[in-house]
């Protein structure tokens, strides 16, 4: 959804995931993500990049807001749920924003 104005209007937005454009051998340092609740959905297609070992997964960044991610059928523990999965334990929160790292 986007807004104009106040109101809300259905786009379709062509999308690739990143696992599609981040070759494996390309070092990545940091992942900033802020797509107005569509952060669980770019993490899932993110998810060969961050199931990187320690040393050569990025710092993480992202918006964490309940509200913007319910329009988008995901969640604040459903992220955080995935991030583990991948080997992020480790979140800390900055206003609306959470900055992950992998740790021992």
């Amino acid at each position: 959804m986007a807004f104009k104005s106040n109101e809300e209007i259905a786009l379709q937005v062509r999308t690739i995931p990143l696992n599609e454009m981040i070759l494996e051998s390309e070092p990545v340092l940091l992942l900033k993500i802020d797509v107005q609740g569509w952060e669980y959905h770019v993490l899932k297609g993110a998810s060969k990049l961050l199931s990187r070992k320690k040393g050569e997964a990025p710092y993480l960044i992202y918006e964490e807001d309940e509200k913007l991610l319910q329009a988008s059928n995901s969640s604040v523990k459903e992220i955080r749920d995935f991030l583990q999965s991948v080997g992020y334990h480790h979140c800390t929160q900055h206003g609306t924003d959470a900055h992950c790292i992998k740790q021992d």
